[in-house]
């Protein structure tokens, strides 16, 4: 007996890009927004993640207002229909670290089934991604889809559910206090972490390894900026 499959469209998908990390081999540069082909480098990753989703919305910690008003001005003229969300800094009281703090605050406020996740580092991130990840997701009814090329794995190329997302977030909270009563065992803060409390599915990425790279360094930048993808 075959099961239904539940289609995915693009009403049910809410957008979010990280964008607080501190930049360490950037100087501690707002990476985000340093300039990738003369206009803020998550500006590329919001033209291109857009029109494959519902709601866009981005997690910073620092420049909001700025982040705000770039949101603000790409909503007419480039979503295409897409609803612009507010910047969020991370909660002070959450008890995870990094990119999940901010993905926790964020998951708190989405109100679609479905939850894209990228960082603001990847200005070649591709036009198809999150249809990509949708079909994936459709075909094999996991809670979690990731990007994997000849690079690695990019888990910071995700579409999740959101509920299995909320209790992924719940149970490793969890798992980390119980670990913290125990001086043995290290806390667990990573976005491996938490898909290792979902069913996580990578996704093969065909094409160019540089569209969906993260630019960590000056001089990645530099080279980065000789492809048209």
């Amino acid at each position: 007996m075959s099961t239904q499959m539940t289609l995915i469209t693009r009403a049910d998908i809410t957008g979010l890009i990280l964008a607080g990390g501190q930049s360490r081999r950037f100087n501690y540069r707002d990476k985000g927004l340093i300039e990738f082909r003369k206009k803020p480098m998550i500006a590329h990753v919001i033209e291109r993640i857009a029109p494959q989703v519902d709601s866009l919305t981005i997690s910073c910690n620092t420049n909001i207002n700025q982040y705000q008003a770039l949101g603000d001005a790409y909503s007419a003229s480039l979503l295409k229909g897409a609803k612009w969300g507010k910047c969020l800094a991370d909660n002070f009281n959450s008890k995870l670290k990094g990119p999940l703090a901010g993905i926790d605050r964020h998951l708190e406020d989405i109100n679609t089934p479905y939850c894209f996740i990228c960082s603001c580092d990847m200005p070649l991130i591709p036009t198809d991604i999150v249809f990509m990840l949708t079909d994936a997701m459709t075909q094999t009814a996991k809670q979690a889809c990731y990007i994997v090329d000849s690079q690695g794995r990019h888990q910071l190329a995700l579409l999740v559910q959101t509920t299995a997302a909320r209790t992924a977030l719940a149970k490793l909270t969890q798992l980390n206090s119980e670990k913290n009563g125990n001086a043995s065992e290290r806390s667990k803060h990573s976005i491996k972490h938490w898909l290792e409390q979902m069913q996580s599915l990578e996704v093969a990425l065909t094409g160019s390894t540089e569209q969906i790279t993260s630019i960590n360094t000056p001089e990645q930048l530099s080279y980065m900026e000789l492809f048209n993808v």
